[in-house]
């Protein structure tokens, strides 16, 4: 009988969890969770999943409503199942999404039969009208995927025979998702794809555009938390390596590594001029059963990822000793020491701002009683189901009191791992088991909240790792959500004139492979660079790299005739409006009006008090130091006498590079310009106008290269150490004002003046096109 099939399906699979998955797992009767919040055979690094098995409530196209006891078993052994079929390697995002289905299933058998609702009588017929729904309430391009699912459930229940009849769904869909289940048909389709390509069908959506990589560069010198910084350091370390944010999030503070460079024939530490040379790599734990590996760094990064886990090893000392305080007292609290030595039971609220509170505005806390009550009132509102223990009036304040112990069940409840059985320990399935990895090991970790740029405080209690979540809502990649904004947008790092930047956190390693594919690497080396097991998927990126290369060719024509024109140009030293034109970019400051952000974009001005005025507005740059000095000593005693003494610097006769702040015009220079030559003077000065720090580079890069030339072909002639001295010296003087030109255009906002669009002809839009550009220029010249 089929019913008896049927119990013994269930039977299978229950004896199947009781045996092998019941250990450190909630509850079997109970809903399950799943991803971080799961436990066992549930448990993920990421995302947050909740399987309700008794009812049907806000599915697209479905009514809701209660699932009968029956099918509920039914949905948990076909997960199981599932899980079994996987070999245990399957996440619970994919469970959850064939669950989605199974209820779907369920709906159209109440409205078929509402007194037949066992799953034997599942048909072809249910599971047709079932699609049908959902082809009506999804979009087009998922509904591979929902069909790919179907058969996969199909397939699960025809092995075990229950139904009246054999399940027979068909759909004529391509199933293409990311997991390649049907290679061939990806593989056809991508072939049809390539006869003809479409510039405008590239899907940049996935890849770093050039404007946004502008505008995470930006945010290395606006981000002000240390919350923002974190993040930060984290989406600089998914760009530098490509691998996926589930894996750098889980990383140990120790998995950087360093290996001496051995000689492959000799085996002997290889020295470079004296200087032992080493190799890093990163410890990770792979996804997808790519198993715990070492990411090899490439040598030109290696300063840049060990500057980003000293600098977040930095930031994050703090919230490691936090975490190690509550666990020397063996977790009887949470509470921070400088509460726990407060000798009350209670304490009062201001105790817990700057201790349990970090508000944004840490420099308002104490000017004034206004930003106080202001301070307070936020803290108070979080607090606003915690019971006050009493109110006391001090002078014209009101202290509220709370005691210790309701503050702490407080933060308890803050973040779920600190009510648990190990809190300040995360536990996740890989590869079949349980690892576990105390708090103060991450290497990135924040305050609950930190990243949330809408709310105005963060716990400092609440130490917690990141998650996909946290990062997608930092950088605008989560849509509709209301409760955050992006650090693009709070910095107000436009993508265009219309939108913010924004990204997710796999488009960095996206990007990476596409980069691979362009570089014409062979399907394995792809595949171990970005630690993937299934060498079927680089297929993607392969046909991703064939549409960049057909654009490439058609934008490198005009890129080449741009780069001669420029290159002739720069030889000559671009005037500012030469550079404006180039690129279309302006760099402005948020401490200088717009017209004096043009004038000192375009060195534009017309009078002694436009030049006074601008030097004085200038202070906060190191471009005038000498004159603020004096500036600001005179200003105490006598104003007219400070504005007189920049009245007669206000001198910025263009140069080359930077201005002279000597009229000579009608002087003349007694040095005849030396300071273009890399000598000092004290009336040459940097004014950050456009075209003057490639003008400076230009210079810098001639003498390096005459300095060279003297160090390798002239070595032996004495006659010509004085020459070479002179140079040295003056190639540092000149890189010295490069690192201040560098840092002063690290503060300032690119602004696109006119379209990034030239009549007809496409310019490139993402980092990967220019990356396709390159290619393409290696290759002509090779060919």
């Amino acid at each position: 009988m089929n019913f008896e099939r049927f119990e013994d399906f269930i039977k299978e699979q229950k004896e199947f969890f009781s045996q092998n998955l019941k250990s450190e797992f909630n509850s079997y009767d109970t809903d399950w969770q799943g991803g971080t919040i799961g436990s066992g055979w549930l448990a993920s690094r990421s995302g947050k999943t909740k399987f309700n098995f008794s009812t049907i409530s806000r599915l697209k196209g479905l009514e809701d409503n209660n699932i009968n006891q029956t099918y509920q078993e039914f949905m948990k052994a076909i997960l199981i199942l599932s899980y079994r079929k996987s070999n245990s390697k399957v996440s619970p995002q994919k469970l959850y999404a064939e669950f989605l289905i199974l209820k779907r299933w369920y709906s159209a058998l109440y409205n078929e039969d509402k007194n037949n609702l066992h799953p034997y009588y599942l048909s072809t017929s249910i599971l047709n009208k079932s699609f049908e729904i959902l082809a009506e309430n999804s979009s087009k391009t998922n509904l591979p995927d929902h069909a790919g699912t179907f058969f996969r459930l199909q397939e699960m229940i025809n092995q075990y025979a229950f139904t009246q009849q054999k399940l027979e769904f068909s759909q004529k869909l391509l199933y293409t998702n990311r997991q390649n289940r049907t290679p061939k048909a990806r593989e056809t389709k991508e072939l049809i794809n390539q006869t003809e390509i479409n510039e405008d069908e590239l899907n940049s959506e996935k890849l770093i555009s050039i404007r946004t990589f502008i505008n995470i560069v930006s945010l290395i010198s606006l981000c002000q938390t240390n919350g923002e910084k974190i993040v930060l350091n984290l989406l600089l370390l998914l760009i530098i390596t490509g691998l996926r944010s589930t894996e750098v999030v889980l990383l140990h503070k120790d998995a950087l590594i360093k290996q001496p460079l051995l000689d492959h024939k000799t085996k002997e530490h290889i020295s470079v001029n004296g200087v032992k040379q080493y190799i890093y790599g990163i410890q990770y734990h792979g996804a997808k059963g790519a198993g715990y590996r070492v990411h090899w760094i490439e040598p030109s990064s290696t300063s840049l990822v060990v500057k980003i886990f000293d600098t977040v090893m930095e930031l994050t000392k703090e919230y490691r000793d936090h975490i190690k305080y509550i666990k020397s007292k063996k977790n009887i609290n949470f509470l921070p020491k400088f509460i726990d030595k407060i000798d009350s039971p209670y304490i009062e609220l201001g105790d817990m701002i700057g201790t349990v509170f970090r508000m944004r505005e840490q420099s308002t806390y104490n000017s004034g009683s206004g930003q106080r009550g202001g301070l307070r009132a936020s803290a108070l509102t979080s607090l606003k189901n915690v019971p006050i223990y009493k109110k006391r009036k001090n002078g014209k304040k009101i202290e509220t009191f709370f005691f210790k112990e309701d503050i702490n069940d407080y933060i308890v409840s803050l973040t779920p791992n600190y009510g648990s059985e190990h809190p300040l320990v995360h536990s996740f399935n890989y590869e079949g088991k349980i690892e576990s990895i105390n708090y103060e090991n991450f290497l990135f970790l924040h305050e609950y909240k930190s990243t949330n740029l809408y709310r105005k405080f963060s716990h400092i209690t609440n130490i917690i790792p990141f998650n996909v979540n946290i990062i997608n809502n930092f950088f605008g990649g989560r849509n509709g959500d209301t409760s955050n904004i992006s650090a693009f947008v709070k910095y107000n790092l436009m993508e265009n004139e219309n939108e913010h930047s924004k990204l997710t956190s796999h488009i960095p390693r996206h990007n990476i492979n596409t980069f691979l594919a362009l570089a014409g690497l062979s399907d394995h080396i792809q595949a171990m660079l970005m630690g993937r097991v299934d060498i079927k998927q680089n297929a993607y990126y392969q046909h991703l790299a064939l549409k960049q290369k057909i654009v490439s060719t058609s934008m490198l024509k005009r890129y080449e005739l741009s780069s001669e024109k420029n290159d002739c140009q720069l030889k000559e030293f671009n005037t500012p409006l030469e550079c404006v034109k180039n690129d279309g970019v302006m760099y402005f400051s948020e401490n200088l009006d717009l017209e004096h952000n043009l004038k000192m974009n375009l060195h534009s001005y017309d009078s002694k008090r436009e030049v006074s005025t601008y030097i004085k507005k200038s202070f906060f740059n190191d471009f005038f130091n000498d004159i603020e000095e004096s500036f600001n000593e005179l200003v105490k005693k006598d104003n007219h006498q400070a504005e007189s003494l920049i009245e007669r610097h206000a001198y910025l006769n263009p140069l080359p590079f930077g201005s002279c702040m000597r009229e000579i015009s009608i002087h003349g220079c007694p040095k005849r310009l030396a300071c273009q030559s890399g000598h000092s003077c004290g009336n040459f000065t940097l004014t950050g106008r456009r075209g003057e720090l490639e003008a400076l580079q230009l210079t810098i890069n001639d003498l390096k290269n005459k300095l060279t030339y003297i160090q390798l072909k002239l070595t032996n002639d004495l006659s010509y150490k004085e020459m070479l001295e002179d140079l040295q010296h003056k190639v540092q003087y000149l890189d010295g004002l490069e690192l201040q030109a560098l840092q002063r255009k690290v503060g300032l906002s690119p602004i696109s003046i006119f379209p990034y669009i030239d009549g007809l002809e496409k310019l490139p839009v993402t980092l990967s096109e220019l990356f396709a550009i390159e290619c393409e220029k290696m290759d002509s010249k090779e060919a």
